[in-house]
């Protein structure tokens, strides 16, 4: 009797488990496109991303990698403009993304709080 009610419980454990919803990365999530517009005379593109007020610069550098390599097959010269989420698009950008003929260039503007040290290593 015990074996059955142990068996019963592990596979309705099993079948709990099967509708469970798919993990999602945590990149997918990092981000979000606010506007995008391209130029085909250029064969270039600007994207505007915003990303939350705690992230970090090697944070937003993989996001803007990620905007850039989902493009990099449709055009030359991409530019990705992230702003942080409280942040007005009339203001500067907290970073500045490029990516011409494959070599990818990340600038950083002001940020609150002084100045941020990337490490390299």
């Amino acid at each position: 009797m015990i074996k059955a009610v142990i068996i019963a419980f592990v596979l309705i454990s099993l079948v709990a488990c099967s509708d469970a919803p798919r993990p999602t990365s945590a990149e997918a999530q990092s981000f979000s496109i606010v506007s995008e517009s391209s130029d085909p005379a250029t064969s270039g593109v600007t994207v505007i991303i915003k990303v939350a007020k705690t992230s970090t610069p090697p944070q937003v550098k993989v996001a803007a990698e990620s905007v850039i390599a989902s493009r990099q097959g449709r055009y030359r010269h991409i530019t990705v403009k992230t702003f942080l989420e409280d942040a007005s698009l009339d203001s500067p950008p907290f970073a500045v993304s490029i990516s011409r003929d494959d070599v990818t260039e990340h600038r950083f503007g002001t940020m609150p709080g002084g100045s941020v040290r990337i490490p390299t290593h």
